[in-house]
C-alpha cells in the first residue's frame, strides 16, 4: 500500500470508477432536522446544532465530490478525504483479496464498505462506498486477470 499526497505519475485508463455514496449526507441532515425540531424548546442550542449540521454538510458535500475509487489495468487508486486528503495506490500484486459488506440500509440504497486484504493479512476498510458489489466484482476480475498474466512459469501468455 502506498499513501502519497501527489497525483499518480503515469496516466492509466480507468476501467471502473465509483465514489462515496450520498448517504454520507444523512448524518448532517438528521442533525439539522433535530435542531429544527428543538428550536422552540431551546433556541440557542438548536441554532448551534443547525450551524454544526450546515458545516458538517458542507464538508460532506466536498468529500463526496472529491472522493474517487478507481480500478485501472494494473492498480487500484483511491482518493478520499476532506479536509485531510489521502491518496492510496494499490498495485494488484499487493492485494491478496477484496470483499464488501452492506448493512440493511446499504442494500436498499446500494452503499456499503469495502475491505481490501493485503498479503500480510492486514485489512484496509473504506466506508460508504457507492455500488460496492459492482466495484468489488470488477476489482476481483482485474486481480484474477493480473495474477494470471503475471503467473511465474507461463511462457505461453496465458493460453
Amino acid at each position: 500500500m502506498t499513501e502519497t499526497e501527489n497525483v499518480p505519475r503515469k496516466a492509466e485508463p480507468v476501467l471502473y470508477r465509483t465514489t462515496v455514496h450520498w448517504a454520507a449526507l444523512l448524518g448532517p441532515g438528521m442533525l439539522f432536522v433535530l435542531g429544527g425540531l428543538s428550536l422552540r424548546a431551546k433556541p440557542v442550542a438548536a441554532l448551534v446544532m443547525m450551524g454544526l449540521a450546515i458545516i458538517w454538510g458542507m464538508f460532506s458535500i466536498h468529500n463526496l465530490r472529491a472522493s474517487e475509487f478507481a480500478v485501472h489495468a494494473s492498480k487500484l487508486t483511491i482518493r478520499i478525504g476532506f479536509p485531510f486528503k489521502r491518496f492510496y495506490e494499490f498495485p494488484y500484486s499487493q492485494l491478496a483479496g477484496a470483499d464488501f459488506h452492506q448493512p440493511a440500509l446499504g442494500v436498499i440504497l446500494n452503499f456499503g464498505k469495502i475491505m481490501l486484504v493485503l498479503p500480510n493479512r492486514k485489512v484496509v476498510v473504506f466506508r460508504l462506498v457507492a455500488r460496492p458489489n459492482e466495484f468489488i466484482e470488477r476489482l476481483k476480475a482485474e486481480i484474477i486477470r493480473f495474477s494470471q498474466e503475471n503467473e511465474p512459469g507461463r511462457a505461453d501468455g496465458g493460453a
